[in-house]
C-alpha cells in the first residue's frame, strides 16, 4: 500500500436531495446524515440512471469517482449526464485523486466527519494510462457550473461547483 492521506471533511455540510454518483464508501451518507434528520441520498453507478428524475436534486457528488474514467470525453459525457438531474443553482462536489499518467495510485484515505468520527477506506487506481487532476476537472466544468471553492491537499483536490 502507498501512503496514508487524511481528509477533513468536518467542515462539510450536505443538505437537500442528493445524487451520490460512484462508490462514496458510506462518507457521503454520514455527512448528510449528521446534517438532517431525514436523509435523501440516491446512490448511482454508471449508467445506472433509470429511477432519477431530471432537475430534482439540489446537491451531487462525485467521491474519488471521476478519476476511475480512462479519458476526459468519457467524464465529459458523465457531467453532461449528471447535470440534467442537478436543478439549476444546485451544486456539484467533487473529491478524487490528482494522478499523471504511469502513476500508480494505492492510498489508505481517513476522513474526518462532521461528528469528529473517522471513516477509513483504500482508494486504488493502477490504471497507467488514466491522468486525473484539478485543472482537467474544472476545465470540464466550465460549460455547465461555476466554480465556487477548490481545494487541494497532497494527492487529493476538491472542487465546489453551481449549475449555471
Amino acid at each position: 500500500m502507498g501512503k496514508t492521506i487524511v481528509l477533513n471533511l468536518s467542515d462539510v455540510k450536505l443538505q437537500g436531495n442528493i445524487l451520490d454518483i460512484g462508490e462514496s464508501f458510506g462518507v457521503i451518507y454520514n455527512i448528510s446524515k449528521e446534517v438532517m434528520n431525514e436523509v435523501s441520498v440516491d446512490y448511482v453507478y454508471a449508467e445506472e440512471n433509470n429511477n432519477l428524475i431530471k432537475k430534482e436534486y439540489n446537491i451531487c457528488t462525485m467521491f474519488f469517482c471521476l478519476s476511475r474514467f480512462w479519458n476526459a470525453s468519457t467524464r465529459l459525457k458523465l457531467i453532461e449526464e449528471v447535470s440534467k438531474y442537478i436543478e439549476s443553482g444546485g451544486e456539484l462536489f467533487i473529491w478524487d485523486i490528482n494522478k499523471e499518467i504511469k502513476d500508480m495510485v494505492n492510498n489508505k484515505i481517513i476522513t474526518i466527519l462532521p461528528s469528529g468520527k473517522l471513516r477509513e477506506f483504500e482508494f486504488k487506481n493502477l490504471n497507467p494510462l488514466i491522468k486525473s487532476n484539478i485543472e482537467e476537472n474544472k476545465k470540464l466544468l466550465e460549460k455547465y457550473y461555476k466554480i465556487e471553492e477548490t481545494k487541494l491537499w497532497e494527492d487529493i483536490h476538491f472542487i465546489r461547483a453551481s449549475k449555471i
